[in-house]
Order: structure tokens, then C-alpha cells, then sequence
């Protein structure tokens, strides 16, 4: 005779399973509050320091190569003047295009 344990680890019928608990992955960032004295400001302050500094040194570059181009010539900024010069040109090419006789075959 076969020996038939009744385990329960078989199961008959349409087995219907709990959908997966999704954990939140993305945890929102706590707002510091109004009256907690967190020691991480002293890092903030500095790395805004910093921050600050090198922004400085990259406007004061940036000041200094715009003075040394004037240096070196006077009109290196006057796109309004390049582009003006630009239009009259093509308005008098555009003219003594139009003014030339037609000439068909």
C-alpha cells in the first residue's frame, strides 16, 4: 500500500496569487526644519564660498580677455555696424540687378 501524507503542499484548482507589494523606491527629501540647527550648513556655506570664488575669478577672466580684444581692435565687438554694411550690399546688389536689362533667349 502507498503511504499518502496529506502535507497540504499540493494544491488543486486555480491558485490566485497576491500581486507584488511595490516598494516606493524614490523617498522625498525631508524639508530641515525652521528651528533645527543642522551642522551640515557649515559645509553648504562653504561649498557656497567656493562656488561664489570661482565665479568671481571666471568673470574677472572673462573681463580681462574682453579688454585685451578691444586692445587689439577697437571695432571687434560692432556686429551692428558688420551687419548693416551686410544689408546695404545686397540691397545694392539686389538693384543693379533689377536695373540690367533682361536678356532672353
Amino acid at each position: 500500500m502507498l503511504n499518502h501524507k496529506n502535507t497540504g503542499s499540493h494544491k488543486y484548482g486555480l491558485q490566485l496569487r497576491a500581486p507584488p507589494q511595490i516598494k516606493n523606491k524614490f523617498v522625498p527629501a525631508r524639508k530641515p526644519s525652521v528651528f533645527c540647527d543642522d551642522s551640515d550648513n557649515d559645509h553648504d556655506v562653504e561649498d557656497d564660498i567656493a562656488r561664489q570664488a570661482s565665479k568671481q575669478k571666471t568673470l574677472r577672466d572673462v573681463d580681462q580677455q574682453h579688454k585685451r580684444a578691444l586692445e587689439q581692435d577697437p571695432t571687434v565687438f560692432d556686429y551692428d555696424a558688420v551687419y548693416d554694411d551686410m544689408k546695404k550690399k545686397k540691397a545694392a546688389r539686389i538693384v543693379t540687378e533689377d536695373s540690367a536689362p533682361n536678356k532672353q533667349w
